[in-house]
């Protein structure tokens, strides 16, 4: 099958389409899934700039949606034929302390695709039964594949930031996470919602939020800070959301914040370390939340909000390429042309 891998080529990441083994089902409790369509994430462009690790021979990605081909004897609930997304849970071990508090996502053991094990950006993968939930065939593929990322938000958002209805919150970053929690923020019925986004290279992400239900849009140029304090009548948020990985969005997000306000990290740094306002945090008593992964009621939650919101998160895929297109679909992305770009195998839903 054709598959995009990570090499090591003079001493620097590379990605090169080449052909691998189809994968086969070798537990009783495996699902083998045809693969249509696949997100492509940032974190795969912090893997080819070298500032997140993957190793060498790996097929990259963790974003997709497929169809069911084949199932192992132990399989219940999944069937041949079933369109599906999948968790990255996969080795998760189910016996460690972590597990049996309910949080497998969190188990040191498991080894998710593209990172750990085999990725997506392919035409076939196997999972786990227990990672696999099943979704509507009226969501569009394009659309379904954004199940990772979107329930990543929701994780981070919901589950672990717990944003309140009544919540003033600000979203720092109008990339495709930014935009993914805001209509995730936006489907729970979160009220007053703020989207900030630099505009040097153009107004589509802010716009694209101010259609996608923000309440208000703010160029990251302007005083971010005083705009909110005149549209809060001197009061500060109580939420601040940063998916941009920007020191600059961090601290000053930091600096927004009411006293016992809440700062959820979910975007990551090109830059490490940060310089972090420290004093700041303890002074304010903030609640400082990071998270990067999914629980299985996160996806549960997701596949509803895919259905819900098909028609908003199409207006995040900005691009779509073959998989032998995969090096335009990445300059596209790089140069920030694209919001959200999907890769198609040409196998049909």
């Amino acid at each position: 099958m054709k598959a995009i891998k990570k090499y090591t080529e003079n001493g620097r990441p590379a990605f090169r389409l080449t052909e691998a083994p189809e994968p086969v089902i070798q537990r009783d409790d495996e699902v083998k899934i045809a693969i249509t369509h696949i997100g492509i994430c940032m974190s795969d462009i912090h893997v080819l700039h070298g500032t997140m690790q993957m190793p060498d021979d790996n097929i990259i990605g963790h974003e997709c949606c497929g169809v069911v081909t084949e199932t192992g004897k132990k399989v219940t609930h999944i069937r041949k034929g079933d369109h599906v997304v999948f968790e990255l849970a996969k080795g998760a071990c189910m016996k460690c302390k972590v597990c049996k508090s309910g949080h497998y996502e969190l188990c040191p053991s498991k080894t998710p695709p593209g990172w750990s094990s085999q990725g997506v950006y392919a035409e076939y993968t196997v999972q786990p039964e227990f990672c696999v939930h099943k979704i509507s065939p009226a969501i569009p593929g394009e659309v379904a594949a954004m199940a990772e990322p979107i329930a990543i938000c929701v994780y981070g958002c919901m589950e672990r930031g717990k944003i309140q209805k009544d919540d003033f919150t600000v979203i720092y970053g109008m990339g495709s996470i930014g935009l993914f929690s805001l209509i995730v923020l936006r489907d729970a019925g979160i009220k007053n919602i703020v989207c900030v986004s630099p505009v040097r290279n153009g107004r589509q992400r802010l716009e694209l939020a101010k259609e996608l239900g923000a309440t208000h849009i703010i160029e990251a140029e302007k005083d971010v800070i005083k705009e909110i304090l005149s549209l809060r009548k001197g009061q500060k948020a109580d939420c601040v959301v940063d998916c941009s990985g920007s020191p600059q969005a961090i601290n000053q997000g930091m600096n927004l914040l009411r006293k016992g306000g809440k700062f959820i990290a979910l975007g990551i740094s090109a830059q490490h370390p940060i310089l972090f306002e420290y004093n700041t945090g303890v002074l304010q008593v903030i609640d400082l939340v990071f998270s990067a992964t999914s629980s299985h009621a996160a996806w549960n939650k997701t596949t509803g909000i895919l259905k819900r919101n098909a028609r908003k998160i199409s207006k995040v895929i900005t691009h779509q390429f073959p998989l032998s297109q995969y090096q335009e679909a990445f300059h596209v992305l790089e140069t920030r042309q694209a919001i959200k770009v999907v890769l198609t195998t040409g196998i049909s839903l």
